[in-house]
């Protein structure tokens, strides 16, 4: 993943709730690391202040 891709927000598996549900988002830059994995900020829905986890995160469209 780098940034310039667009990318589908995956729930954590504990997660019930649906407010994740259908939102993509515009990989922005990567913002460091948590436990060793990496961390993403991300533009959605015109808010540029979404961080999160590689795991939370299917690439839908890789930049070139």
């Amino acid at each position: 993943m780098k940034p310039g891709d667009l990318v589908r927000i995956i729930p954590d598996e504990g997660d019930k709730s649906d407010r994740y549900d259908g939102l993509i988002g515009l990989i922005l830059s990567e913002s460091g690391h948590q436990m060793d994995e990496p961390l993403f900020n991300l533009l959605v829905n015109g808010n540029a202040e979404w961080i999160m986890l590689e795991s939370n995160l299917e690439v839908i469209n890789e930049t070139g």
